[in-house]
């Protein structure tokens, strides 16, 4: 057991953190009470910033070896970082009582001290320790702080040169005095102790901007974003803080100007796959998925073994739906940076759409095993397990809540997480406060990043669509379209019970379920060019002809049918194809158009609750309810207008009926009944919707009239849904 000890203490000294604990633990499981193993533990948590863990850990020791002055001296440093001031005080105190002669407990004093605001008994604490130590370095630099504190620039200046004098490696002391001689306006003195500090020590790169990564890493974005701009301000050529200001401005969703410091950043350094790949990840932000994997590629040319591009390129693959690719890169990031929670949590993503949900889960909690402060993680947990998640995790997400500096991405995440937790706990009033604050944060990024919404301008080309299909048009495209029955339409509102008739359609064995596809918007997209007119697709359309009616029938069944070349019918759940009802319609007069339609309200409620990665109306009640009676305005003109049948089925009947429905969709699309659709649940296919938990499951009937839990908190959104 002893050499056991001295191996774990021989890793933990060069850094080898996970190992170190890992033979600490090991030597607990044999020996709970080991003290020195307990105390350990409590110092590497200390130094991954799990300072409130660190606290626990240390006074367990404590409690088990009262009379270690070394553990009150790591006790007191775990205090002051978690923030009890008064805790650290009381344990440095108790250090130099057990071990009055030694400096570190002079100097933990002082820092306490400091901490409270007692400056003088301070300066005397960090000269004790000086005294019993004369090269004792680490407190010449606190005395500096305590001096700065104390407004005594000269004396702090001293203080922080005597550190440096006695380490000159110590890049805390180096980059301290450069900020102090900054402050005194030694503008070049300054640059050189910070370039020193970043030399000696990477991840702490270049005074000022240095200290941008700091507070952009606590997410204190303003004042990072200040400290890069002054870092530019005194050299506007250096690459790197042209890029960590394009971070700290895509953190907060400002994705047109961070991708200026981006290619700033590229044009100053072209060698940088890091810079490559921030620009990368701000097109992928953007959408622009082309950019995205043309940057990532670059990135990955540039550096192959570049972990972080990895991710980033399997992250865009899966925005793209292919799974495969985005798994191997993900992996491939994985096994070059085996500590990467990034990775873990897109992977916890893709193995959730592809039906594993029990893999989906184990990777997530990888992911904060990584990073305890992935918040992303512990959303998307809640938003599945819903009440079934731990307590430990709800806690965790509502302390995340209560910071100061917090991204406001995480923040919306979090709260719609919390939503779906309370929304099942039937503790519907913090839902409706935690789905509003969620949403009214999402709303201010979208508008941001240029995405906002406008339900004027949609129910503008509602309008134009209803006066472009009129009966005139389907008279003269008739007999124009595609002679298949391959293609099935699952159409409505998003909540509204799409992803369910899919999997039941999908479950049966000559049907596959494509998922919600983007095919029928895409093509209808192409109609100008093909027409070689620069006007909108929705103009095109007097004037197609035969030819160009079946270019886009044979455009659309050359996406659709590799997805499955035998199915005799494959399903495509977009719902919003209902906008492109009549264009499908024209180019597949004997495909399968399925209605699915939900009590409105409960459509809504469900809309406003969850965490939408792209419907921007969502965030929104009266863009909610607008959105809703838009499409009623629309579904009510297709059922006029429309040459083909629409099969309606409410979702409310489907839960009582589960298998009349069933029974009706597969008579619709000309199919023989098989029992396999009643076990639609048992699936293991891809399923790309907000609905990945609830369609792992039987029919439920929790969602029907679910909207009178919020009939306050939603009554403006009801309201017009009503009138």
């Amino acid at each position: 057991m002893s050499q056991a000890f001295n191996d774990a203490i021989q890793l933990h000294k060069q850094g080898e953190l996970d190992q170190a604990e890992l033979i600490y633990r090991q030597i607990l499981d044999e020996i709970p009470t080991y003290s020195d193993a307990i105390h350990l533990l409590g110092v590497i948590a200390h130094q991954r910033g799990q300072f409130g863990r660190a606290v626990t850990l240390i006074k367990k020791a404590v409690s088990l070896a009262p009379d270690a002055g070394t553990y009150y001296c790591n006790l007191a440093e775990a205090c002051r970082m978690s923030g009890d001031n008064r805790g650290s005080l009381e344990a440095a105190r108790k250090a130099i009582a057990l071990i009055p002669h030694n400096p570190d407990a002079h100097n933990h004093l002082g820092l306490a001290l400091q901490a409270t605001g007692q400056f003088e008994e301070a300066v005397v604490a960090f000269k004790d320790a000086i005294e019993l130590r004369p090269d004792f370095a680490l407190a010449q630099n606190n005395l500096g702080g305590v001096y700065r504190e104390m407004e005594k620039p000269d004396e702090a200046l001293a203080a922080y040169r005597e550190a440096v004098r006695l380490a000159p490696d110590l890049a805390l002391a180096l980059s301290n005095l450069g900020q102090s001689l900054l402050e005194k306006n030694e503008k070049d003195e300054a640059e050189k102790y910070c370039k020193e500090a970043v030399r000696l020590q990477p991840a702490f790169p270049e005074g000022l901007s240095n200290l941008g990564n700091v507070l952009r890493a606590k997410e204190n974005l303003k004042d990072a974003k200040d400290c890069y701009r002054i870092a530019l301000q005194m050299r506007p050529n250096v690459a790197m803080i042209h890029g960590n200001l394009g971070q700290a401005l895509q953190q907060e969703g400002s994705l047109d100007e961070a991708i200026k410091c981006y290619e700033h950043a590229v044009a100053l350094d072209s060698k940088s796959s890091r810079f490559e790949s921030y620009l990368a990840s701000a097109y992928a932000e953007k959408d622009d998925y082309e950019r995205a994997i043309k940057h990532y590629r670059r990135a990955l040319n540039l550096k192959p073994d570049f972990a972080e591009a990895h991710n980033g390129l399997g992250s865009v693959q899966h925005e793209l739906g292919d799974f495969k690719a985005a798994i191997a890169s993900f992996e491939e990031s994985l096994r070059l940076k085996p500590d990467f929670a990034d990775a873990y949590s897109n992977l916890g993503a893709a193995y959730a759409e592809l039906g594993d949900m029990n893999k989906a889960s184990a990777y997530y909690r990888e992911a904060l095993k990584h990073d305890p402060e992935y918040a992303g993680a512990l959303a998307v947990i809640a938003t599945h397990e819903r009440d079934k998640t731990p307590i430990e995790d709800i806690n965790k997400m509502n302390e995340f809540l209560e910071r100061e500096h917090l991204t406001e991405w995480k923040r919306s995440t979090l709260h719609h997480g919390l939503a779906h937790y309370y929304d099942a706990k039937k503790e519907y009033k913090l839902a409706a406060d935690h789905a509003a604050k969620g949403n009214a944060i999402r709303k201010e990024l979208w508008i941001r990043q240029g995405k906002g919404y406008s339900s004027d301008d949609h129910s503008g080309f509602v309008t134009f669509l209803m006066k472009q299909f009129q009966p005139p048009f389907f008279e003269r495209v008739k007999g124009w379209g595609l002679d298949t029955e391959v293609p099935v339409f699952v159409v409505g509102m998003p909540r509204s019970g799409t992803t369910l008739l899919e999997q039941i359609l999908g479950s049966h064995p000559r049907v596959f379920g494509a998922g919600e596809m983007s095919i029928a918007k895409d093509t209808f997209d192409q109609l100008p060019k093909w027409m070689d007119k620069q006007i909108a697709p929705s103009l095109c359309i007097p004037d197609v002809t035969k030819e160009i009616i079946q270019k886009a029938g044979n455009e659309h069944m050359s996406h659709l049918r590799p997805l499955h070349p035998t199915a005799d019918r494959i399903v495509d759940k977009m719902p919003d194809n209902y906008m492109w009802l009549g264009f499908l319609a024209a180019i597949f007069p004997k495909a399968k158009f399925i209605y699915s339609k939900r009590d409105l309200h409960d459509v809504a409620v469900s809309c406003w609750i969850t965490n939408f990665k792209q419907i921007r109306w969502a965030s929104d009640q009266v863009d909610i309810a607008n959105r809703i009676r838009n499409h009623m305005r629309l579904m009510e003109h297709w059922k006029k207008v429309l040459p083909v049948p629409i099969l309606e089925i409410e979702y409310e009947n489907t839960v009582e009926d589960l298998e009349g429905v069933a029974r009706k969709m597969i008579d619709f699309v000309g199919l023989e009944w098989d029992p396999a659709c009643l076990a639609f649940h048992e699936s293991k296919r891809t399923v790309r919707t907000a609905s990945l938990s609830q369609v792992r499951q039987p029919v439920y009937k929790r969602s029907v009239q679910r909207w009178k839990n919020y009939s306050e908190a939603l009554k403006p959104l009801f309201d017009i849904i009503d009138a």
